[in-house]
């Protein structure tokens, strides 16, 4: 059956100016019937309309017509505008670069090419290889954008480098590329010091170089350093309250990384010495040390047994308290870490502070089943961290200081108590190894506590990850027993 044009209309929902436009655009079929009559056929559309057809216009041939209209119905309108137009010309497009000839031996000179981008004349210049004045040009067309890429990409490569605050801002920052330099130079640092150098700089060296108005690497120099030793042990006077200089054993370490920037720049070839080198380091006297300490052994019987306030501060004081794990390793726990051998449970520490850090450790059933529960409430997935905070990288001190005062509180210490014998959350790790001693069971550090041993020379011999996995749970079985002893029994 055959339709009208107003009928097709009616049938799509469309008005008839879309369906010329179709129509012109050769989109829709259609028949002509008489002169410029034009009608439909209904088979002819209903498989059109299968066919799932393209509507794309085409945008030239659009103004095309548009043009062929407006002449056919204003031609002396048109024609006078184009009259108009004779006393016009398109303006000149630039050229966006320049040539300068410069002497060459063998064709007496040669045309280099210097762009311009963003507003701005690239402080470099490139040869054409030729005195062809059009050959030179046509090089500089064609070749522009991969030139002012290239020279993008190298200054970007450079920079680190060649700025100062730049390359400090950056070394020992997340994912630094610096450090993946070293760390194929066989240098192994843990995500926790790495985050310590950064803050220090950033807090510390950084405002202290801008202070002495330094700009350069070569303006780094010993007797700047030395100053920069004064600086940090002396007292500091805030709003008020006296804050007391940092000690000398922890400026010579955070120095000690600082200078390993310097070793990397000259290796790079960014510089020729390493004015650490000729530094004198501080001394540590006897004042200086403050011992970390610990509660007696018999303190922690039954604390956790007790219902504590939060539950977060209750589970990081047991795990280190009966697994001797760091700060950084508990950090990093993930339910997939919790693995069983044979009837024991253990978590597997596959990245430490140090190397002699990876290894498992015992976990008792105790402990075991809070964290489980812990996880299941939570809804924490295997490989998820089991104590990560939203929107924080690290648990941070805060949230460690939480947990040894409320362990304090169950234990009945004051907080003059805590800082007389310098008892914190690390002291978590010197009270296990403490328990364990004084149950004869000093070699049990080489197994568990992740210590790297140089007592003596037969205990770098000693591989224990050969001595089988007997042995591992003839040792897991005496830490539980001496934990049952001291914390889970009363």
């Amino acid at each position: 059956m055959t339709i009208s044009t107003t009928e097709l209309c009616e049938a799509l929902k469309i008005n008839i100016r879309a369906l010329q436009e179709l129509v012109n655009y050769g989109i829709i079929p259609f028949t002509r019937i008489s002169g410029d009559s034009i009608g439909f056929s209904s088979d002819a559309i209903n498989t059109w309309i299968g066919t799932k057809p393209v509507f794309k216009m085409d945008r030239k041939k659009y103004i095309q017509r548009f043009g062929k209209r407006l002449e056919t119905k204003h031609p002396e309108i048109i024609k006078q505008i184009r009259e108009f137009a004779n006393n016009y010309s398109d303006p000149i497009e630039p050229k966006r670069f320049y040539l300068e000839p410069i002497k060459n031996k063998k064709l007496g000179f040669v045309y280099y090419c210097k762009y311009l981008h963003n507003g701005k004349l690239i402080p470099s210049k490139w040869c054409t290889h030729t005195n062809d004045k059009e050959a030179a040009e046509r090089y500089a067309v064609e070749n522009r954008d991969k030139l002012i890429e290239s020279y993008y990409e190298k200054r970007i490569e450079k920079k680190p480098y060649t700025d100062l605050y730049t390359m400090l801002k950056k070394y020992y920052s997340e994912n630094s590329s610096f450090l993946q330099i070293d760390q194929k130079r066989g240098r192994s640092l843990c995500d926790e010091a790495r985050r310590k150098n950064h803050n220090f700089i950033i807090k510390k060296f950084i405002p202290y170089l801008r202070k002495e108005r330094v700009r350069s690497i070569e303006q780094i120099e010993t007797p700047l350093l030395t100053r920069f030793q004064n600086y940090l042990l002396a007292d500091k006077t805030i709003k008020g309250k006296t804050i007391p200089g940092i000690k000398p054993q922890t400026i010579n370490s955070y120095l000690g990384q600082i200078s390993l920037i310097f070793d990397h720049l000259i290796q790079e070839g960014y510089t020729a010495t390493n004015p650490f080198k000729s530094l004198i380091y501080l001394k540590v006297k006897e004042e200086h040390k403050n011992d970390r300490g610990c509660y007696e052994i018999n303190k922690l019987k039954g604390v956790f047994n007790k219902k504590w306030n939060d539950e977060l501060s209750y589970l990081l004081s047991m795990l280190i308290y009966t697994t001797d794990m760091r700060n950084s390793e508990i950090e990093k726990i993930q339910v997939k870490d919790l693995i069983k051998i044979e009837n024991y449970n253990f978590i597997n520490i596959s990245e430490s502070k140090t190397k002699n850090g990876v290894r498992i450790v015992p976990l008792h059933d105790f402990v075991y089943k809070k964290l489980m529960t812990y996880a299941r409430k939570n809804k924490i997935k295997d490989e998820s961290y089991i104590f990560s905070i939203p929107g924080c990288k690290v648990l941070g001190s805060k949230r460690y200081k939480s947990a040894y005062l409320e362990l304090a509180n169950h234990i009945g210490y004051t907080d003059k108590q805590l800082k007389a014998e310098n008892i914190t959350f690390y002291s978590g790790r010197h009270f296990w190894k403490t328990l364990m001693d004084s149950e004869k069971l000093g070699d049990i550090e080489e197994y568990f506590m992740g210590h790297k041993v140089s007592e003596n020379v037969a205990k770098l011999y000693n591989h224990k990850d050969k001595q089988g996995k007997k042995k591992l749970l003839e040792r897991t079985k005496k830490v539980f027993d001496v934990l049952d002893k001291y914390i889970f029994r009363q």
